[in-house]
């Protein structure tokens, strides 16, 4: 393959990123240069935003998460639906709550929680007049994803209802007034 010289200017806190990069994978600083660009274009022939990307990155590297194959994960949903126990659910509700918990430490936005869930492909979510409609891959969800944001809403101190439908939920925010009528 034919290279082809070319100049690229860059800030001194971008050069020392490629240079580190460089020493650390062993490589030349033009091989992390177009190793960085060809990534780049296989993302947007993808046409994935770079700011989802970068979102990911910051789901994935925590260890509390996995990727798991849908077909998989809707057999398990299946047979926990079938015969998880009341303890099961409530337990779910109270890995909700404490997810909640530190979503209050970081934002306490409803819409950015949604999104946040949206992109570990839990559900797409549209926001309908006074709240939100998530739209579920398949009905197995409804139950586990119900309980689950139950519990979230509830450490977040949401006063929220959530509406099942067919391979949906509705999440209806209720105003101020029924806050403190409660």
């Amino acid at each position: 393959m034919k290279t082809i010289r070319i100049s690229v200017a860059v800030d001194e806190n971008t050069r020392s990123i490629i240079e580190d990069l460089a020493k650390r994978e062993n490589k030349t600083i033009s091989d992390i240069i177009r190793h960085a660009v060809l990534l780049y274009s296989k993302l947007k022939s993808k046409d994935l935003p770079i700011n989802l990307i970068e979102e990911y990155l910051g789901i994935i590297p925590s260890g509390d998460n996995i990727i798991v194959d849908l077909e998989l994960w809707l057999t398990i949903l299946d047979e926990l639906n079938k015969y998880g126990s009341e303890e099961f659910w409530n337990t779910i509700e109270k890995i909700g709550y404490k997810h909640g918990l530190e979503f209050r430490n970081k934002n306490n936005d409803i819409e950015q929680i949604l999104r946040y869930l949206g992109l570990k492909h839990l559900f797409e979510f549209k926001r309908i007049e006074n709240g939100y409609t998530l739209i579920l891959s398949t009905r197995s969800e409804t139950k586990v994803l119900k309980r689950y944001l139950k519990g979230l809403f509830e450490s977040l101190r949401l006063n929220v209802d959530i509406i099942e439908s067919l391979r949906k939920l509705i999440i209806v925010c209720k105003s101020e007034d029924s806050k403190s009528r409660k």
